[in-house]
């Protein structure tokens, strides 16, 4: 099918959930693949300016590619049947969109070419994108762990809480950033505000730790209870 029917405000209305979908595979394809593009542009003098260059583009394309992800496995239990939520998809692919040019100022901004544009304001800019993304994101989550919907397997529930507290976190920490004592503070000669956009990663590698604990428990539970059957047959 082309579309899902559903009934809003007694009237009823086609969704095109499938061109919707098409549309944010395009976005976030465009915005990693200018993300690459952008690096053509630059041009460092020393193997310590490529690997600054290399690592903040991974890091840039790590949350992007963790973002697209976490929204593809949503949107494929999550229906698009409210103006609601499509206002919010769409407002998504928006903040997805002007990622990359976002993250272009920031290059620019640290440039030693005279700019209006500092590199406080950029950074602050770019967190403010980030941390939207990661609210709506937690939100499309939300959305499925409501048990009352039956999106998904009551034993997937704890995983997608787990996904949505961590990604409110990672929303938190982006958008804390954004103020301007955290650029003016340094740790080691880094702003504090890089610091903090690196929790988003932490965050993830404690999701991953969790959900991985959780998983040798079930198993251990699983065979232990074999092992029990076994016995008393």
């Amino acid at each position: 099918m082309a579309g899902e029917t559903s009934q809003h405000s007694g009237l009823t209305e086609t969704i095109p959930r499938p061109r919707i979908q098409t549309l944010s595979d395009l976005i976030f394809g465009l915005a990693l693949s200018i993300g690459a593009i952008t690096l053509l542009s630059e041009k460092p003098g020393s193997i310590t300016g490529l690997l600054e260059t290399l690592a903040g583009f991974g890091w840039a394309f790590f949350i992007l590619a963790l973002v697209w992800v976490r929204y593809t496995r949503i949107m494929s239990a999550l229906p698009v049947e409210t103006a609601r939520m499509t206002a919010a998809n769409m407002l998504l692919l928006f903040l997805v969109s002007i990622e990359p040019y976002l993250y272009n100022l920031l290059s620019v901004s640290f440039a030693p070419v005279p700019s209006q544009l500092d590199s406080g304001t950029t950074t602050m800019l770019y967190s403010i994108d980030m941390g939207s993304i990661f609210v709506i994101i937690a939100y499309f989550t939300n959305e499925l762990t409501k048990e009352g919907r039956k999106l998904i397997p009551k034993e997937l529930l704890s995983s997608y809480r787990l996904q949505r507290d961590t990604t409110i976190a990672s929303a938190l920490l982006f958008f804390l950033s954004a103020l301007p004592i955290f650029w003016d503070l340094t740790v080691l000669g880094f702003q504090v505000r890089f610091i903090m956009w690196m929790g988003t990663f932490v965050t993830w590698l404690v999701r991953r730790q969790i959900e991985g604990g959780a998983k040798r428990s079930t198993i251990a539970q699983s065979g232990l209870q074999s092992s029990r059957m076994d016995v008393s047959g």
